[in-house]
């Protein structure tokens, strides 16, 4: 019989390996998607996960009863993942708010690309450079607003609105590419 979460956490708080080894099977799968969208590279994915599940571990007795724990442990995944991006490529550029409008034929490409099967997508997300990846699935994937991105990165939030949209635009072209090429 499957054990609860809650007494998982109770187990792991405890010291139980058995417990720390059945929380880490009943969540695996969904941390390392998480991770993998925003690392876009299986063997890093794989890594930050297994470094997001150590972070669990040793921080579990600062985890809240009541709260939903598998938010605070995909906060966790998402965090690491993004320490991961970070020390591969520098930081997001900083832009002024002269770049935070899109122009009319950029809001219309994307209209008329709206329609992409999810293979496609994920397929084209993978080929992003690491910036664009970690915007678009922190957005959307992850369910951050621009605001909490912002924060989680520490940077504008103007750049991450102009990043966005930057990234989808660009992420359009390459599913286009790819469709008519």
């Amino acid at each position: 019989m499957e054990q609860s979460t809650t007494s998982l956490v109770e187990g792991c708080r405890k010291g139980s390996r058995a417990a720390q080894l059945a929380l880490y099977r009943n969540h695996a799968g969904r941390l390392y998607a998480a991770c993998f969208r925003i690392i876009g590279n299986a063997s890093e994915a794989e890594e930050a996960m297994q470094d997001a599940f150590l972070k669990i571990f040793t921080r579990i007795g600062q985890y809240r009863t009541g709260l939903c724990f598998e938010a605070w442990m995909q906060q966790i995944a998402v965090r690491t993942a993004i320490d991961y991006i970070r020390r591969q490529t520098p930081v997001l550029e900083e832009l002024t708010d002269r770049y935070a409008d899109v122009s009319v034929e950029e809001e219309e490409f994307a209209e008329e690309n709206a329609a992409y099967s999810v293979q496609r997508v994920k397929d084209g997300l993978q080929r992003l450079p690491a910036g664009y990846r970690m915007i678009l699935s922190l957005y959307l994937f992850e369910g951050y607003d621009m605001e909490e991105i912002a924060s989680i990165l520490d940077i504008k939030q103007v750049t991450v609105r102009t990043q966005y949209l930057r990234a989808k635009k660009k992420l359009l072209e390459l599913i286009a590419y790819e469709h008519n090429g």
